[in-house]
């Protein structure tokens, strides 16, 4: 009788200790948490404070992005991550929520990306440079005088895709291509965000490639964010007010501006950022 009774108690008071073995244990994780030290537990909660954003494929822009965003949300606590891809594809990528929201565009990506909504306040002053060899451009003549001329622009980039069109308009899918096609004397004049460019004309040089020093257009960039993170906007929004505020915005820019700028003395005007 005794060897069946036995194990049964035996059976009986393990099961009474086991809510005392797991709350032993998750007090002990409890205390092991604690003890983390910060970056550990920055680490461990990482994937609740960390954004993606979509933007621009590697250039001037994508960097100075980078670094304005990187710099304004860690003030809140995240961590930033921007993706490249073709200008259509990281707007489709933001509109529909694949990733957090779209790093920096202007405003006439609004009319086809309802979910996004834009940060009012402006990351950057974007200027349209205007490189040729030896035609002659006014940009107060205003964009009608492209019709006749055999201009290149790149592709994906809206508020050309809006000004230029024809037969005459040759969209090329890099900058490299572009410059390619003004020194072979293919096209009259290439259309190109000055910033964006910077890295590709260190690259290849200017060659006898000049920039006017007035740019055809000058529009304000703004960061979106997704619908789903409507409650950041005005958090983020504050935040890049008081680093335009502190010039924090143009230190950026200048710094990048000048690694980008060291190869090219001389040849681009429009160094001065716009504000």
């Amino acid at each position: 009788m005794l060897k069946t009774v036995v194990p049964a108690v035996r059976s009986h008071l393990a099961i009474r200790r086991l809510p005392v073995v797991l709350l032993a244990g998750l007090i002990l994780s409890g205390l092991a948490l604690l003890l983390l030290p910060h970056r550990a537990w920055a680490e461990l909660h990482g994937a609740e404070h960390r954004l993606v954003f979509s933007t621009f494929p590697a250039g001037g822009m994508h960097d100075l992005f980078d670094h304005i965003l990187s710099e304004a949300y860690a003030r809140l606590g995240y961590e930033v991550e921007l993706q490249g891809y073709p200008a259509e594809r990281a707007l489709f990528m933001a509109n529909d929520g694949l990733v957090d929201g779209e790093a920096g565009r202007v405003s006439v990506v609004e009319k086809n990306n309802p979910n996004l909504i834009r940060v009012p306040t402006p990351l950057y002053v974007n200027r349209i440079a205007i490189l040729t060899t030896d035609t002659e451009i006014d940009p107060a003549k205003g964009w009608d005088q492209f019709l006749s001329l055999r201009t290149c622009i790149r592709n994906g980039y809206k508020f050309l895709e809006s000004r230029v069109k024809g037969e005459n308009c040759h969209v090329v899918s890099s900058y490299e291509k572009m410059m390619q096609l003004l020194k072979n004397g293919r096209v009259d004049v290439g259309l190109a965000e000055f910033f964006d460019i910077l890295p590709t004309l260190g690259k290849v040089g200017m060659g006898r490639v000049r920039m006017l020093c007035e740019p055809m257009a000058s529009n304000p960039m703004y960061h979106y964010l997704n619908k789903r993170h409507a409650d950041l906007v005005p958090k983020i929004d504050a935040v890049l007010r008081d680093m335009a505020a502190e010039g924090r915005l143009k230190a950026i820019e200048l710094h990048l501006m000048q690694v980008h700028f060291n190869n090219l003395a001389g040849s681009c005007p429009l160094v001065e950022p716009a504000r």
